[in-house]
């Protein structure tokens, strides 16, 4: 029914209306700001939290002070707003949420490119994290080492070396709750043959039904952790 409250930094809400006004044309390149007092009061907050955003708006390039006196937009501002990349201050479980989004998003893709890339060796490897699994699921072990090497394998058959290392940084970066994941009763059993069956489609070089099944791997996980939750994803 109700959503959770965040608490946003009122130098991030400054620097928000300020890159708003840019990007709508009511604040132009070359244009002179207030000052620090006189931007307190129309923000209605302290200078210290107008100087930090001025601070931080600064290092992107966005404004420049002048020696003489004065704070200018610089020329090009709207095009380093517009390319920028920010990184959002969240809580760590949002930044969770944000992070599993973006492994599922890339490993999905990545399984498409290892049907077309993947030799011989890459199959092998593969299969023996199923092996892995098996054994796993026998012994009553967590499986969480098959789970991880069964991705950087698949990662590994892309023959590029820059998502190996992407993929390999989500399994350390998740690897707490994969453990978790894996623990769920029954999510053993089916990992292993969701795990069996994308191998399958990569062996085939049937690169449509792979990313299927990885979407489908993935939203299995994804009501995994709701059920943990409550209902919630995290």
């Amino acid at each position: 029914m109700f959503q959770s409250i965040r608490t946003v930094r009122v130098s991030d809400q400054i620097i928000q209306q300020m890159q708003r006004q840019i990007v709508s044309g009511k604040l132009e390149p070359g244009q002179r700001l207030p000052t620090e007092t006189e931007l307190a009061q129309q923000f209605g907050v302290s200078r210290s939290s107008v100087r930090e955003a001025l601070t931080i708006l600064e290092s992107k390039g966005v404004l420049e002070r002048h020696k003489s006196g004065g704070t200018f937009l610089c020329r090009f501002c709207l095009e380093k707003i517009l390319a920028a990349i920010d990184i959002p201050r969240k809580p760590d479980s949002e930044m969770f949420e944000d992070l599993y989004e973006a492994r599922e998003l890339f490993e999905v893709r990545v399984a498409g490119l290892a049907c077309s890339r993947a030799d011989d060796l890459d199959l092998m490897k593969i299969e023996k994290t199923l092996e892995m699994m098996r054994k796993s699921l026998r012994e009553g072990d967590s499986g969480i080492e098959a789970d991880v090497l069964f991705h950087q394998c698949i990662a590994g058959a892309t023959k590029n070396q820059v998502i190996a290392g992407i993929v390999r940084s989500f399994g350390n970066m998740l690897r707490e709750m994969r453990v978790k994941t894996l623990a769920y009763p029954g999510r053993l059993k089916k990992c292993l043959e969701e795990h069996r069956e994308i191998y399958r489609a990569i062996r085939d070089r049937d690169s449509a039904r792979c990313c299927t099944l990885m979407k489908q791997h993935f939203d299995a996980v994804a009501k995994i952790r709701s059920a943990m939750n409550g209902g919630k994803t995290e």
